[in-house]
């Protein structure tokens, strides 16, 4: 398999790295744009252009760049034939989205947006906890993620992060998006959204660094996210309430804890980090085998993309 990235900072070194682990053979291309030469990961081939990556007729193209260029990198290599792995978030607005569905469409391409929280095992307790009705109906929830900014990525000055500049798609909402996705998941599609959003602290950053969302969902359950840049000690976290008991997931501390009235069920596992992006990766690699659509393709990506700008477009 032919495999271009698009970008390789942070996140798509980090996806490289996981396929150099995977037994299958894998020719790897990567475009980088503003990068110095000679300082790319060993056992790849550099191209100074877009149009040089996608001319070797890539099979799947990883489009690991900043948000607001994801979408048009994207149509660029669904055109070419490329099934199409993108990081979060989708993009920094809807312009472009549609046409890009309408080729991949047209293509028969498979599509995922990496929100790999999806593969967390917690989360995937909360889902089963829910699917198997342990607390009956829901009624509210509260996510919660915040940690401080200037700690992402060692290396690099936060200030000139994508996270920190508006026209590269940063802020927290966006960057954070993985609170509302699996809101989304794990909840069903949300009916209302209203945001309480700024910048509050002393961050160096022209985007908001923090954000008090609120949900209701098509189901009644009425909700809230609260995401941040500044929190010094890390914190996500998840509180669902139900009829009949709550579920409590700390996604730090890797814990679950299911209250009733009759028993308080207390769970811990016990995985990295990578161990996520490995499980996120080899489901997409799956699905390009076998052709099945993935969830969180790029219809489904879209829909989280809407309750994320709508919280930032309905402020209170």
């Amino acid at each position: 398999m032919r495999i271009l990235f698009t970008g390789l900072g942070s996140i798509g070194r980090r996806h490289l790295r996981l396929l150099d682990e995977r037994p299958e053979e894998f020719e790897v291309h990567a475009y980088r744009s503003g990068t110095a030469e000679g300082d790319g990961p060993a056992g790849i081939v550099e191209h100074d252009s877009l149009e040089a990556g996608l001319a070797v007729d890539p099979d799947v193209a990883f489009v690991t760049n900043p948000t607001a260029l994801h979408v048009e990198t994207a149509t660029r290599c669904a055109r070419s034939g490329c099934d199409l792995f993108l990081e979060k978030p989708l993009s920094d607005s809807l312009a472009g989205v549609e046409e890009l569905q309408q080729v991949v469409d047209e293509r028969d391409l498979i599509t995922y947006v990496g929100c790999q929280l999806r593969f967390s095992p917690v989360l995937a307790a909360v889902r089963d906890a829910l699917g198997a009705d342990r607390i009956g109906d829901v009624l509210s929830f509260r996510a919660t993620a915040g940690s401080h900014l200037p700690e992402w990525r060692p290396g690099q000055d936060y200030r000139n992060s994508y996270s920190a500049s508006s026209e590269l798609g940063g802020g927290v909402v966006l960057d954070l998006v993985h609170e509302l996705d699996y809101i989304y998941w794990l909840l069903g599609d949300v009916a209302t959204v209203d945001g309480h959003i700024g910048h509050l602290s002393s961050l160096e950053i022209e985007t908001e660094d923090v954000a008090e969302i609120v949900l209701r969902t098509r189901s009644g359950a009425l909700g809230s996210v609260h995401l941040d840049y500044f929190r010094r000690v890390p914190k996500r976290t998840l509180v669902v309430i139900g009829e009949a008991g709550v579920v409590r997931a700390d996604l730090n501390e890797q814990t679950v804890t299911i209250e009733t009235p009759a028993e308080t069920d207390h769970r811990e596992f016990d995985y990295t980090r990578d161990d996520v992006f490995r499980d996120q990766l080899g489901y997409f690699l799956e699905h390009v085998r076998t052709r099945e659509p993935c969830h969180n393709d790029v219809p489904e990506a879209k829909r989280v993309l809407e309750i994320a700008l709508e919280a930032k477009e309905n402020q209170v």
